[in-house]
């Protein structure tokens, strides 16, 4: 069976010149903790909506989501089972991360196909005229062409899409 998000996720690596293996590889430390601060961005962004940005609140549930972490933390310190098999070990952990994604989306009662559909046109439409993306000097950071916000901004038909699965 075919696992679309996993390939259109697969294009923008390409079209992107991000790391892709085309068999099972363990992913090097530095690409693991890259990978892990921008999705706990993504959590802090979802803390933040969830306080409706309301700065005290987000505050609060920052410091509860962070007092997790150090629990989660201290527990995988505690732990003395040996890492038998890295990419085995990296595999079942991400597993649980798409696992609680789609749970949150249970909860939310919003199905992501389509909104991943959204957010995968945006993010390949940040390759320029000439097919190629551009990178910030420094950090690395892909720079979006210009109209972009205007062509691919995702966040007005993503709430097209939520009202649509609401009626």
């Amino acid at each position: 069976m075919s696992n679309q998000m996993y390939e259109m996720v697969k294009d923008f690596h390409k079209a992107f010149n991000h790391p892709v293996s085309e068999k099972p590889t363990a992913m090097k430390e530095d690409v693991a903790l890259s990978r892990a601060v921008w999705t706990g961005e993504e959590l802090v962004e979802f803390l933040y909506a969830t306080a409706a940005g309301n700065n005290e609140k987000f505050t609060k549930l920052y410091g509860e989501f962070l007092k997790g972490l150090d629990k989660a933390y201290q527990k995988s310190v505690d732990n003395t089972d040996p890492i038998d098999d890295v990419l085995v070990a990296q595999a079942d952990a991400l597993v649980d991360v798409e696992y609680f994604n789609q749970g949150s989306f249970t909860i939310l009662g919003v199905e992501p196909f389509e909104l991943f559909k959204i957010v995968q046109e945006a993010n390949m439409g940040k390759l320029w005229e000439d097919g190629k993306p551009r990178f910030r000097e420094g950090d690395g950071k892909i720079v979006k062409p210009p109209m972009w916000e205007e062509n691919f901004a995702p966040e007005p038909r993503l709430k097209q899409e939520i009202k649509r699965q609401s009626n």
